[in-house]
């Protein structure tokens, strides 16, 4: 078996431990890598520890592409269990720091413990860890430029909102790259761990790396030359400004309406107004990442779901207001989708005179200027700030909220793509492991055109989905999702699932069909779903609440999905998942 070491570096942050333990043949091939193996580590040696206790462990692994010259196979991936639902976390990201940890010799990471003191862990030639209090207290980007003046290290770290535990806090690496969501920065701050860096120079062992190479060349070509990819590099993921309001997939004041000035914050506006620049991850072709140069500072620049949830979600068209803010959240270390959901879901209760808290009310005194102070409030668990840390479901029920008017499922805030305007992507949202998440199957593509029916990935009717044939396309798309992650593969890359098996393969050395490829992609979900009902997960968590299924004003009745319609998609999916809790 190549396409991996089959080398797993273990550290006790309690003991200052380290050691290196290998996997089975059998597990690699069932589990591949990335979430698929970081689960499987998790089911076996993980328990069922409380998100906080030192004995929580912190996964990172990488797939049997990363390291390789593969297209878009830069990633790494996070497993936890989240302190912001309960149930098993997980968060991918690009950058370069995956690539760094493959090259250096490992598979990936498994942490447990709790520091007595801050520290960092450095791996290159040596696995070193090191006592940095001083570090304790900076931000991401101050940590980033003082951990780079060694070695030009990849940097992973945490920010204050990690430190303070908040629980939507993310973990930073490279330039602005975020495993963002389940608050795995909260996981990695109640260890006491401020940073991981890392700097690898071997070579990845592969099977064939005659045919390998040949098949890179082929899928970076094909993959250069599509209008997706195009529309990436020359707009970034915020391209999705352009196209998605004509769908009525981007929400507006607080998923209420879709009346907002869409064009102030375009993507084409956007790039006419700033310095822009493109960011590649690791072996990436397409560049989506933007740097913007403000009055001789440069920023990374805002994705598609920090600009919608921090403008119309809002209501705001100041994309300078926006620039500033996403800059704060990296650097604190914060979930951008759930900040925004959060502050837009504040702005319209002290509307609605639902919250009339003079401490609230105070932000959004002076139109939006005061946002950037809330955003400092809540990672620094100040005032305000203490209560919100804790995310919106549990801030707005103590409030006395109705569940159907909170932006959550699974206690985590919905992302910018509206269950009304692709209804299946609502289910989605409810079935997923880690909540509220639009990555775990893009229905908002597929039902566009961008579908795969050689594995069973059919679009169809955007608002006409209670069938079996179309609930089977949303399990399809969790299923192969699962392979994405397991790989690494980033999600912008749309690769032929023949290319997939193939680089699997000629990678590793199995054998793999497409058929086992799906099987194992449901093998996944299913797994994780027997971690989340040890964790305590129910039948009744699998909700999308009634605010974000409700008719919008003007737009089709086949819009809404109505409670009747929701328990008939529900009971279709889960007999296809054969879940019986």
């Amino acid at each position: 078996m190549e396409g991996n070491w089959n080398r797993f570096l273990f550290v006790n942050l309690s003991s200052d431990d380290v050691w290196t333990e290998s996997l089975s043949e059998e597990d690699w091939r069932n589990w591949m890598g990335g979430v698929g193996i970081g689960q499987r580590l998790y089911n076996k040696i993980g328990g069922s520890q409380e998100p906080f206790s030192p004995d929580n462990l912190l996964i990172l692994t990488t797939g049997p592409l990363t390291g390789t010259p593969f297209p878009n196979s830069g990633r790494h991936e996070i497993v936890s269990r989240s302190p912001q639902t309960g149930f098993l976390a997980e968060a991918n990201s690009g950058g370069f720091f995956g690539n760094e940890l493959k090259k250096a010799g490992y598979d990936g990471l498994i942490i447990k413990g709790r520091a007595d003191t801050p520290k960092v862990i450095k791996i290159d030639e040596l696995v070193k860890i090191e006592k940095r209090p001083d570090l304790w207290g900076k931000d991401f980007y101050a940590l980033r430029e003082d951990l780079t003046k060694e070695k030009k290290y990849s940097v992973m770290g945490i920010g204050r909102a990690g430190e303070n535990r908040v629980l939507f806090s993310s973990i930073m690496n490279d330039e602005g790259r975020a495993a963002g969501r389940t608050g795995l920065g909260a996981v990695m701050g109640s260890k006491n761990l401020k940073a991981i860096v890392v700097k690898g120079n071997l070579q990845v062992p592969i099977h064939d790396r005659k045919k390998y190479f040949e098949l890179v060349r082929k899928v970076s070509k094909y993959l250069i030359e599509s209008p997706l990819t195009q529309g990436l590099k020359s707009n970034g993921s915020m391209i999705w400004m352009d196209m998605g309001q004509g769908m009525g997939d981007i929400p507006a004041h607080y998923f209420s309406d879709h009346n907002f000035d869409y064009d102030s914050l375009s993507s084409m506006k956007f790039h006419d107004v700033y310095s822009v620049t493109s960011y590649h991850c690791a072996n990436c072709v397409i560049g989506c990442g933007r740097t913007v140069t403000k009055d001789s500072r440069k920023i990374d620049g805002p994705e598609y779901e920090t600009v919608a949830s921090f403008g119309p979600l809002l209501g705001n068209t100041d994309f300078d207001l926006i620039l500033e803010w996403n800059d704060l959240l990296n650097d604190k270390g914060m979930d951008t989708i759930s900040a925004g959901v959060i502050i837009s879901a504040l702005n319209h209760f002290v509307k609605e005179g639902k919250i009339t808290d003079s401490s609230i009310k105070w932000y959004f005194g002076d139109g939006f200027k005061r946002v950037g102070q809330l955003i400092e409030d809540i990672a620094e668990s100040r005032g305000a700030g203490e209560s919100l840390k804790k995310g919106l479901e549990r801030f707005a029920l103590s409030r006395g909220i109705p569940r159907d008017e909170i932006a959550t499922v699974k206690k985590m805030e919905i992302p910018m793509h509206d269950p009304r305007a692709f209804k299946l992507q609502g289910i989605g949202y409810a079935t997923s492991s880690r909540g509220a998440d639009h990555l775990q199957a893009e229905i908002f593509e597929v039902d566009m055109g961008v579908d795969d029916r050689q594995i069973g990935i059919v679009s169809g009717d955007r608002w006409i989905v209670n069938t079996e044939e179309r609930v089977q396309t949303l399990a399809n798309a969790q299923n192969y999702r699962q392979i994405y992650n397991s790989a690494i593969i980033c999600t912008y890359a749309k690769i032929s699932p023949d290319d997939v098996v193939e680089a699997l393969n000629l990678s590793t050395g199995f054998d793999y069909t497409i058929e086992e490829m799906m099987r194992i992609g449901s093998n996944i979900i299913q797994e994780k779903r027997r971690l989340n009902e040890k964790f305590g997960l129910k039948a009744e968590d699998d909700y999308l609440p009634k605010m974000v299924r409700r008719k919008i004003e003007g737009e089709p009745e086949d819009s809404e999905t109505s409670d009747d319609e929701m328990n008939s998609l529900m009971t279709k999916y889960r007999k296809i998942r054969n879940w019986t809790s």
